[in-house]
């Protein structure tokens, strides 16, 4: 913390305040450096032990490998170690498993584990090797220096993407960058993007194990696939894009991890031609980088559709109202067919009856065949798209009261909670039903209303009223200045000044 001295004499005067703003400004500078030193920490700590689990070595040997590593690659020291995490592990025999310290492969020395494979880096102003062109080097200490500092302060895939894109953006024009993972099924799943829209995004969460997918062919081949000629690709590939002449270049490069590539990142360009020789080396390096990453925090496991549902259901058992939690069921082209009921309320009651957690697991088209109504589909799916709620109009439904087919209108509103939907519903009784249960209300707490109309001095009165009051229902309800008789004699008095004041108060008509 800066502590800065202020003279009370001038207090509130404008030096005082620009003075203010320098020590703010230094403050969250000096926040900034430690937040960044923590972050990096975690990396370097990170690498350090993986390098003493797999050597046995102590951590003063490895720091030191790994600087003599980063110098002789003309790299940074985060840069270095986020390309080490991605390939020390894969490349040594019974690695499979995250190096732990304690669980070391002994005998293994500190110089065979492999370091990272690929260019060295250029230091700005440095001299280019006889021979060597530049735009065939990696710029480490620029763009992969800013994006190994940045990395330290990424969460998710979707952080990746879009830290990625930010970084980037103008080393290589890149217009929108996607991450897709592989299925065990052989398909694909975008676990990130950024600069494409929601909708479209949607459109290719699932891509099936189709021919002509770059993404695909590129992990299939463990080779970047660069699409530059936009007129022969769209007739090779099938392209993303709505149209997809909005990005006229695009390179996709897998993720190593070892023996295989399951991540592939995709660089979208609106502009053509080709990819420059430095933006095809700077995007190899990129990916290694992505690869220490994504094996040291992308990897950590989600919990499971069922655990997620467990943790869920305790919460609907205590909500009042009818309520689902509903998980999206797409098939092969990727487009939502139907939906899983993973949490349920007590009162949400299916057409065969079934309520609660008799519901779990089942089809929401199984159960609820009204949700298939044209206004309420694509309302959920529009709110499972943008995350917009929707509030839909009242339709009919029918339902099992009692024992028996009774026909219900309701209102669906529906939010997206993660990748599913919350779905309530409010259900408009018919009159009768209503006044009867208004009726049950009034005779079980024996309670009663009354309106008067105070220009006509008409009123009206429900039958328990009558009752409360001990009044013959056929002799109608009193006049509103009479209702004070009717009172105990201890209220007469209060209620009979209440009456005169309000009264008192109500224009006797139009001027």
């Amino acid at each position: 913390m800066t502590s800065e001295s202020t003279d009370p004499s001038h207090t509130g005067t404008a030096p005082d305040i620009a003075a203010l703003a320098k020590v703010v400004a230094r403050q969250r500078a000096e926040m900034d450096r430690l937040r960044d030193q923590v972050a990096t920490s975690a990396v370097l700590e990170r690498t350090k032990g993986a390098l003493m689990a797999l050597t046995g070595c102590t951590p003063d040997a490895a720091g030191e490998e790994l600087l003599e590593r980063a110098r002789a690659g003309n790299r940074t020291l985060l840069a270095e170690c986020w390309i080490t995490l991605g390939a020390l592990v894969s490349a040594l025999p019974g690695a499979a498993q995250d190096p732990r310290p304690g669980h070391g492969f002994p005998g293994i020395p500190l110089a065979a584990v492999p370091g990272p494979a690929g260019p060295r880096a250029v230091r700005p102003g440095a001299a280019v090797p006889t021979g060597r062109d530049t735009c065939e080097l990696d710029d480490g200490f620029s763009a992969l220096g800013r994006l190994g500092k940045a990395l330290a302060h990424v969460a998710t895939p979707q952080d990746l993407a879009g830290c990625l894109l930010e970084e980037l953006a103008a080393d290589v024009d890149a217009d929108a960058l996607l991450l897709f993972r592989s299925l065990p099924t052989g398909g694909l799943e975008m676990i990130g993007h950024a600069g494409i829209e929601a909708t479209l995004a949607t459109q290719w969460a699932r891509v099936p194990p189709l021919s002509g997918i770059p993404a695909l062919d590129a992990l299939r081949a463990r080779e970047p696939r660069w699409l530059e000629d936009f007129a022969r690709d769209r007739e090779q590939h099938l392209l993303i894009g709505d149209p997809p002449e909005r990005w006229l270049s695009r390179a996709w490069l897998p993720v190593p991890t070892g023996d295989g590539a399951e991540v592939c990142i995709g660089v979208l360009r609106a502009r053509g031609g080709p990819f420059s020789p430095q933006a095809r080396q700077l995007l190899r390096a990129v990916s290694r980088l992505c690869a220490g990453w994504l094996r040291s925090f992308g990897s950590r496991s989600e919990p499971s559709a069922a655990a997620s549902a467990a943790a869920a259901q305790p919460v609907f058992d205590s909500l009042p109202g009818p309520a689902m939690l509903l998980t999206p069921l797409r098939g092969p082209s990727g487009e939502v067919e139907d939906y899983r009921i993973d949490a349920a309320t007590a009162e949400a009651v299916g057409v065969a009856g079934r309520t609660g957690r008799q519901l779990l697991g089942r089809r929401i088209l199984e159960c609820f065949p009204s949700m298939a109504e044209e206004a309420v589909w694509h309302g959920c799916l529009r709110t499972l798209t943008t995350g917009e709620p929707f509030e839909g109009e009242p339709f009919a439904y029918q339902e099992v009261v009692d024992g028996a087919a009774a026909l219900s209108t309701y209102a669906v509103h529906s939010a997206r909670l993660g990748g599913a939907l919350v779905v309530t519903w409010v259900r408009h009784d018919s009159s009768d039903r209503q006044e009867q249960r208004l009726a049950d209300v009034q005779r079980l707490g024996n309670l009663g209303w009354a309106n008067w109309n105070l220009v006509t001095d008409e009123g009206s009165w429900s039958s328990q009223a009558f009752l409360v009051l001990n009044r013959d229902p056929a002799l109608g309800p009193v006049r509103l200045a009479d209702l004070p008789e009717l009172a105990l004699p201890e209220d007469a008095p209060v209620l009979a000044r209440a009456v005169r004041d309000l009264v008192r108060r109500v224009p006797s008509g139009p001027e």
